[in-house]
């Protein structure tokens, strides 16, 4: 089960959310997840025409997810806390910037529009396999 347990507004109009999900595993060990999300609605001013963007609604549906879980295995009970600080710490000094970019929410839509489109064309039927 995941809790809510910070969200940080940012200056693109998104919000950073953390979610707990640690976990006891064995005895006083658990394991720390932390679950780092972003969602970036899909909107006209993100795609180069009208006819993009609506491709991209079709395809991929209102709106994008960013999704990263950190873990970190063997956390003593009494430091659970600093173990989740950590994490959202080290979010906020080293990727916080790249998210609170203006350009953060088309890079996003792009790249997961070209994720997908990537999936879509990898797939090859086989024929001739059943007589």
């Amino acid at each position: 089960m995941r809790k809510l347990i910070r969200e940080i507004p940012l200056a693109n109009g998104l919000t950073v959310q953390f979610f707990d999900a640690t976990r006891r595993y064995f005895g006083d060990y658990h394991q720390v997840r932390i679950r780092i999300s972003c969602e970036v609605p899909l909107t006209a001013e993100l795609f180069d025409d009208a006819p993009a963007y609506q491709a991209a609604l079709k395809i991929l549906g209102g709106s994008v997810l960013y999704c990263k879980d950190i873990e970190h295995q063997g956390v003593a009970t009494l430091a659970i806390p600093d173990a989740v600080s950590k994490v959202i710490q080290q979010f906020i000094d080293h990727s916080l910037g790249y998210f609170n970019g203006h350009s953060f929410p088309k890079k996003l839509a792009q790249t997961e529009l070209k994720r997908v489109l990537g999936r879509a064309k990898s797939f090859v039927p086989l024929r001739g396999l059943n007589g």
